[in-house]
């Protein structure tokens, strides 16, 4: 491609956008090039000077996601706060993609692509330490309870403020259940 850089990202923004506005109609995994063209306003000759087919437009999609989240929790919390502070960051910068990637319809690939680059920030914030037995199994835990809350928050219109998410997500993982319910029974 020999077009002006201003000329070509936007060119790969149209093709991205299109792709947005057929995931929210259809699974992921459903969307066609042809599609993605008409929707553009492009040809499929054009589509392939950008990207190899729909998985490598999925690819860039996917890895412009995880590096913005990235980018955004680290710049937005600095190392030493608590899991609060972490959780409503995290619940804060979420965006629609991100729910869609992980949804059911989205890509079954992505959340564990997720797991794996958050994993590092979220173990910075549990109070506990990386040496203690089966620490593995404890941040994959707190993942599939956070992630699970998230898309169950984000079906349900978001109903919760995301301090409020965020407490319950701190109290869950702290406390467990018995402790988020019952308070007084987990002392």
């Amino acid at each position: 491609m020999n077009k002006q850089p201003e000329v070509t990202e936007r060119t790969r923004q149209k093709f991205v956008d299109a792709f947005w506005s057929l995931a929210k109609e259809k699974p992921i995994n459903k969307i066609a090039v042809s599609e993605l063209t008409r929707r553009a306003g492009y040809n499929r000759s054009t589509f392939y000077e950008y990207f190899l087919d729909t998985e490598d437009l999925l690819s860039y999609i996917e890895d412009t996601l995880l590096n913005e989240s990235k980018q955004t929790i680290q710049s937005t919390l600095p190392e030493g706060n608590s899991p609060i502070d972490m959780f409503k960051v995290l619940f804060t910068t979420m965006n629609e993609e991100l729910y869609l990637l992980i949804g059911p319809n989205g890509d079954s690939r992505f959340l564990p692509r997720v797991r794996a680059e958050l994993t590092p920030i979220i173990k910075s914030y549990l109070p506990i330490s990386n040496n203690i037995p089966h620490f593995d199994y404890l941040t994959r835990y707190v993942h599939s309870a956070m992630f699970g809350l998230l898309q169950h928050w984000n079906e349900h219109g978001k109903n919760l403020s995301a301090e409020e998410m965020s407490e319950m997500m701190q109290n869950l993982v702290l406390h467990g259940l018995v402790g988020y319910v019952a308070p007084d029974l987990d002392k």
